[in-house]
């Protein structure tokens, strides 16, 4: 069990009755595109809803029908906000659909030791904390994670021990669990198994993302200096503002705008 006093300790997301949720929810998945996403898409494509209740006022007046609702739908602008707000419940609809059925997540039971793979809303396969061999993610978005279940000695079947001693690896059962790098919390159910298996939990997703970044634009900046013909020191790898005022100062220098100094590339041929 994760101690909740500690600042560094995973904080993943928990079922109800308090099982580890391992990779994101549904919920953490749908909220992003519902309160962000689908609203502008649902603005930009207003004036095609509005206009289809537009047409279907007219149908109605034209059968005599004119109700309080023919009545709300009489100004432009009530029938472009009524549009929008119908779109963006239809697409939220069409959205959450194929996350209900298709998202899937590792249920970790810390006290009972535990897993078990699910796929929507069903359970499709499970196994024990002691059967992981190895589970490892990447914790930036888009990532997956990878989870090896092996069987214990004595659960292997006769093939498998056949295997076993021809040299061969016996069954690993592998599970996938896409975008185990939407968040935090979707990472720290990772860490926690980890933990759970006697595995070395991984860094924070926090810090790793960081590392991610900074390891690009360093390569950014390297490739950059190697334009230019400029030495690269072991510094500019983690003080970016040295790199761009020695950068700034070569571009200067190549220029013609800046004497040179010793080891400084000279000026390019015309």
């Amino acid at each position: 069990m994760t101690d909740p006093r500690d600042p560094e300790a995973p904080a993943p997301r928990r079922t109800a009755t308090g099982a580890v949720i391992v990779g994101p929810t549904v919920g953490a998945r749908f909220r992003p595109g519902v309160l962000y996403g689908l609203p502008v898409l649902a603005l930009l494509l207003s004036p095609l809803a509005g206009a289809g209740l537009q047409q279907w006022r007219t149908t109605r007046l034209r059968a005599g029908h004119d109700g309080l609702l023919e009545q709300l739908l009489a100004p432009a602008w009530s029938q472009l906000l009524l549009g929008a707000l119908a779109l963006w419940a239809l697409l939220a609809v069409w959205a959450l659909v194929p996350l209900l059925l298709t998202g899937k997540t590792v249920l970790l039971d810390e006290e009972r030791g535990t897993l078990a793979l699910r796929r929507g809303p069903r359970v499709v396969d499970r196994a024990a904390v002691a059967e992981v061999e190895f589970a490892v993610g990447e914790a930036e978005r888009g990532g997956m994670a990878l989870i090896g279940l092996r069987p214990a000695a004595d659960e292997r079947r006769p093939a498998d021990a056949g295997r076993a001693r021809a040299g061969a690896d016996p069954e690993l059962r592998q599970w996938v669990v896409p975008e185990i790098g939407w968040d935090g919390p979707s990472f720290d159910g990772l860490r926690v198994l980890q933990r759970a298996a006697g595995l070395r939990p991984a860094p924070d997703r926090a810090e790793q993302v960081a590392e991610a970044r900074r390891a690009h634009r360093e390569q950014n900046h390297r490739e950059l200096a190697a334009r230019l013909g400029m030495d690269w020191r072991p510094e500019y790898a983690h003080d970016e503002a040295a790199f761009q005022a020695e950068f700034d100062r070569v571009r200067r220098v190549l220029g013609g705008k800046e004497p040179p100094r010793a080891g400084d590339p000279g000026p390019r041929a015309d």
